[in-house]
């Protein structure tokens, strides 16, 4: 396989690992918040995060299988378990990270007046700011899990940790930008599909910036 058809196949398959998978953590989100509602007691909360970090698992599993059957081409001796494992206990771990601000650490609703305390709430901006940070640094973590498998047969496979970090803090960009276009009249159809259009973009940002990186590093 030349280097154009690798990247291409490469960046195809994560844009849709990452779609299903976002779709997969969008239909859990859907149904915990369904079934417990906003989270105010510890126990509802405790939930809502170990849903999530299922979603974690479901993303990891099938992210690593669109991006495992193209990585094989080029780094043939990479097993499928392994490459399995990591990307799995990223997702997990991110997850978690990921729902820990918001389940413990947002402001919540005053019961007695229903007024939720918003003084200092950072503005969109600050989200978006901080949305491509976070994406940097899980992003980083992302490629140094999945570096420990592709350090074994890979030549300067520490470049996977970078990849990922450029790679994550810019798919967290678009999938931050269009969750933030639906408002709370909009539809359900319609957060779902700004939701897709989101996660697609974030796949093909992840797989066409890690694919350079990818054709660039050679096999040991």
């Amino acid at each position: 396989m030349n280097k154009s058809d690798l990247w291409r196949k490469w960046t195809v398959n994560c844009a849709i690992g990452e779609l299903l998978g976002i779709a997969s953590a969008g239909g859990t989100a859907f149904f915990i918040n369904s079934a417990v509602g906003e989270p105010i007691e510890i126990e509802s909360k405790l939930i809502v995060l170990l849903a999530m970090m299922f979603a974690g698992f479901l993303e990891g599993t099938i992210l690593s299988y669109f991006q495992w059957k193209v990585l094989v081409t080029k780094f043939s001796k990479v097993p499928r378990r392994e490459w399995f494992l990591y990307t799995v206990l990223v997702g997990v771990l991110g997850w978690f990270l990921g729902m820990l601000p918001s389940l413990f650490f947002a402001p919540t609703t005053n019961a007695s007046d229903g007024v939720t305390a918003t003084l200092g709430m950072p503005n969109p901006l600050f989200f978006l700011v901080l949305s491509v940070g976070s994406g940097f640094v899980l992003g980083a973590i992302f490629g140094l899990f999945q570096w420990f498998s592709l350090r074994k047969y890979a030549k300067s496979a520490y470049k996977w940790i970078i990849a990922n970090a450029l790679g994550w803090g810019l798919g967290l960009f678009c999938i931050y930008l269009f969750a933030s276009i639906p408002q709370e009249s909009s539809s359900i159809f319609f957060s779902l599909i700004m939701g897709m259009i989101g996660g697609a973009l974030a796949g093909l940002s992840l797989g066409a910036i890690t694919g350079w990186f990818l054709l660039r590093m050679e096999v040991k």
